[in-house]
Order: C-alpha cells, then structure tokens, then sequence
C-alpha cells in the first residue's frame, strides 16, 4: 500500500489513528470513557499500596503505566520476598536447569545454528545458561520479553540483543487484526561518553518493525519518529489474554499473600519478643520487703555499664540451682500456650503456593513431604513445567528457523543453495519463505530433558525393547543409530549431547545399511545396551 510516488504516505496515513489514540466515535463515546475513568480508578489503587486491580470489563487492558508499576513492584518481590523469589526460582531451575539441546537433521543448517549460537553476543543475550536463565525470571517479573534482531543482508549473520519492558511504550497493530503486531514504539535513555571521557545521557524514541512485518512501502519515520527497517522486533508475552497487547507479570496475583504472609510472621513475632521481655516470674511472700529481698539477693551490676563498684552477687552460671523456702516459687515464662502460632499463617502461604503452581513442600515445609515426593512431581506441576519448557522450545524454534531463513536470503548466507526464497504480496505486505531443495530437511528439533529424575534402569529397558522389538542381539529398525544414541545419552543424563553424538556419527553420517560396518555398529550398539542394563541390575 504505498502512494503513487511510492514514499509509503499511505501507510503511514493508515497507522497514524491508531498511533494518536484513535476512539470509537458516536454513541460508544460515553461507555468508552466510562470503562477508561473506572480502570484509571483502579490502577490508581497502586499508588495507595492495594495491587488488587480488578478491572469490571475483562476486555479493557491496563494501560502502559499500570503496567509499568506492577512490573516494578514485582522485581523488588523477587529481590526481597523469599517466597516470590522461590517460585520464580524453582519454575527456572525446572525449565533451564538441564540445559537444553538443539538439533537441525541437516548438517549444514546445524552448523550455521552452531555458529549463531557460540557468537559472542548471542551467548551475552540467549544462547548462555545465565542468559536463558535471567530471560525466565524476566519472562516471570515482567510478563513480557522483546528480542531485536541485528542481520547482515550480505553474511546472513544474525545477532539478538533484549530491550528491557519499560522502554517500550506502545505497540502498533494491523487496524483489522489486533493480534497483529506492525510497530513497536521504543523511548530510551542512550548514554554516551566523549573523547574527553566526559559523558551525557540522550533521549531516544524510535519504531521498530515486528520480525514478521515486512510491508512494500517502508516509511522512514512514523509520527516524526524514525523507524529502524534493520532491526525487527520479536514479542514474547505471557499472563493476561490473548487480545492484551502486553503482558502482565505472572506473580501478579502472589505479591497480595507474599505480602501477607511476611506481615503475620511480623506480628507473630512482635508477640513473641513480647513474651520473651520476661524471662522468669518470682513469687515471693512478704509483701513490698520480701519483693525487695528477693531483688537485693538477685540483683547483679555485671554488664551494666557501671565499672565502679566491685561485682558482689555475680549472675548463675549454666546448670546452677536455685534453692528457696516453699512459699518462694521460680519459673519460666512460657510461650506454648500463646494465643497465636507460627503454623496458624499456613492458610496464607498455601495461597502463594496456589498462585505459583507449586505444592508448599517447595517452600521449605518438609514436614509434608516423602521420599516419594523427593524424586517426583505431581501431575499438575509437572504439566506447567512441561508447559513452560513447550514455550520455550517455540520461541527458540522461531529464532533458529530466522536464522536459517537468512542463511538461504543473505547474498554470502552459508545455506545459499539449500534452497530458494519464494515471495508473495498481498494487501501491500511481503511474505517470503525459504522453498528449500528436495534433499534437504529444515526440521530443527528443540529437546529439553526430562522433568522428572524417574528410574534410569526403566527408561533403559524401554530403549531396549523399542530399538530391538524384544529381538536379542539385533536392531529392529524402529530407529536410527544417532536417534538411538541421543535418546540413550540424555536418559543417563548426559552433559553436551550433541557434542557427543557428533563425535560418533560425523556429520549425522551412519555406516552403509548393508554393508558389514552397519551390521558392525548395529551389533555394538544392541551389546551395549546390554551390558548397560546389566550393570544397572546389579
């Protein structure tokens, strides 16, 4: 969709309503401003300390201040509540605490997979443990990440880098499709230093093109604003709905009981260093001269400051005994029976269990915990961490497809020749895809090992049995040699398993299947699986 002189002023015109914060006109009006004055009262809540925002129209999102603030309150949770902090925690040691393993069945697209990921700047940003890691609590606290992705049209080479949530201000949509994102509209502080070492902070706004988004009029600025074509833009989002152009933090609905949990373990405690004030009661009988005694008899200047008079009733050391007459009775203040106990907030820390999806025995209660419950995990959060690890491995699987995507477009890309690139337009928007050659196969597999530690004996024999089919000494051909090899590997919980079955199967390559070095490695690899299973009987 562009103008006749072809400068994209069509477009820009088509985006510029929504861009100024178009409203629906006529009798909708009313009602309209009726929904934002109610949500505005309520996102005001947040400043008075109340974060239970209940909005009464579910398709109203909260606006990018709301947001901005709940993002902010739940970062400082999880530095300073430890059971906020647990539950972000454990969800990222479940997802990422194995690592994870990525595998391209055609030699050629691994390796340029491999290469994107051992750049020095993709291991900073995604491709490192500690970067998939930081993502996850990012993903948790902030309910949104965005990836900006650098490419080279020459190399192919493609490089991502994070902007943080809060320097995003808005997001553009297809005006007929809200679930399709155009722009993404980024404020920021760029901090320069000059020659002299003196240094300035500079205000910044700029679009950035959503990595999907590739229009055949490309304006240079929108809204005066430039718009970076080089650079697109991937969102990820989780919590909220799916029409919610932004997230919303996943431990949103924890901070209220995370909250309250800590203030009645406060007050508990208030009431106990109330009771411990007192350590001991004396009953003594005389009347003012016995209480008098009795002080005179246990009073001690030692420890108060004093120094100028000789100690003369020193205190009782450990294990001594205090000797009275039957009308004078010593005894411990006791506590047990208070009127408030620690176990009675139980009630409270099971509502952050609840929202974390965790049972509270991974908040520190082993008292409700077994062996049973050591080397496994209920059904349901097994599922929501198999459900994160599913996320994951979609948007991983996104970015090694783009990679691939300009490994074939790039004029010097390394998978030039692998395929070809097919271009459509429709509606004023390229589509391209790579048509890749007969003899090639893009599947990129994403595999992250298993959840559960589970029995290695068990999982062994069900290799066993699915490789041979029950046939001693002979492979069935259900598999192939490196499948069979992989699966083995990362159910011993092999470390760098790719690296591994590169090591035995040279570029994916496998002996000639009827020739006598298949039958050969055949042969070796049913023996090891049996002396394996041997071993782990014994």
């Amino acid at each position: 969709m562009s103008d006749s002189n072809g400068t994209g002023a069509y477009e820009a015109e088509a985006v510029r309503p929504i861009i100024e914060g178009y409203r629906p006109g006529g009798e909708g009006d009313e009602a309209w401003a009726l929904m934002e004055g109610r949500l505005a009262e309520l996102e005001s809540l947040l400043s008075g300390g109340d974060w239970r925002l209940i909005s009464m129209q579910a398709e109203q999102e909260f606006s990018r201040e709301g947001l901005r603030q709940i993002t902010e309150m739940a970062r400082i949770m999880y530095l300073k509540n430890p059971l906020i902090q647990r539950g972000i925690d454990v969800k990222r040691f479940y997802v990422w605490g194995q690592g994870v393993s990525v595998k391209a069945a055609d030699s050629d697209i691994h390796e340029a997979i491999k290469a994107f990921e051992e750049d020095e700047k993709n291991v900073v940003s995604l491709t490192s443990h500690q970067a998939r890691m930081s993502a996850e609590v990012e993903l948790e606290t902030d309910g949104n990440l965005f990836f900006v992705f650098f490419v080279s049209p020459t190399t192919g080479r493609v490089r991502v880098r994070t902007v943080a949530f809060g320097e995003i201000a808005e997001v553009v949509c297809n005006p007929e499709d809200s679930k399709e994102p155009w722009y993404y509209l980024r404020r920021w502080q760029e901090r320069r230093m000059s020659a002299g070492g003196a240094r300035e902070s500079v205000s910044r706004t700029a679009w950035y093109p959503d990595w999907r988004y590739n229009p055949t009029a490309k304006p240079a600025t929108l809204d005066g604003h430039p718009v970076q074509w080089g650079q697109s833009m991937y969102h990820v989002k989780v919590g909220g709905f799916s029409d919610w152009t932004f997230g919303i933090s996943e431990v949103y609905d924890t901070i209220d009981w995370a909250l309250a949990y800590k203030e009645f373990l406060e007050d508990w405690a208030s009431i106990v260093r109330a009771y411990r004030r007192f350590a001991f009661q004396l009953t003594t009988p005389g009347g003012r001269r016995g209480i008098a005694a009795a002080k005179s008899k246990l009073n001690t200047t030692l420890g108060n400051g004093s120094g100028s008079e000789p100690e003369t009733v020193p205190p009782p050391v450990v294990g001594s005994t205090f000797i009275s007459s039957p009308d004078v009775s010593l005894q411990p203040v006791r506590t047990s029976g208070a009127t408030v106990s620690a176990e009675d907030g139980r009630r409270l820390l099971l509502m952050v269990a609840a929202s974390t999806g965790l049972p509270e025995t991974f908040f520190g209660d082993a008292s409700v915990g077994s062996l049973a419950t050591a080397k496994s995990v209920d059904r349901p959060t097994e599922l929501a961490m198999t459900d994160r690890q599913t996320l994951w491995a979609d948007i991983l699987g996104d970015i090694y497809r783009f990679v691939a995507f300009w490994g074939v477009k790039a004029a010097n890309g390394p998978l030039r020749g692998l395929g070809r690139i097919e271009r459509t337009v429709e509606d004023g928007v390229i589509e391209e895809r790579v048509i890749w050659n007969e003899d090639i196969d893009p599947t990129i597999s994403v595999t992250f090992p298993p959840l559960v530690e589970g029995d290695v004996k068990e999982r062994v024999e069900a290799l066993v049995a699915a490789a041979t089919l029950g046939k001693a000494g002979t492979l069935a051909g259900t598999m192939d040699l490196p499948t069979l090899a992989r699966m083995l590997l990362i159910a011993l919980g092999a470390d760098d398993v790719d690296e591994v079955v590169e090591r035995l199967f040279p570029d994916g390559e496998v002996p000639d299947a009827t020739g006598p070095e298949r039958s050969a490695a055949e042969a070796g690899m049913v023996e090891a699986l049996r002396e394996l299973r041997q071993a782990l009987e014994r």
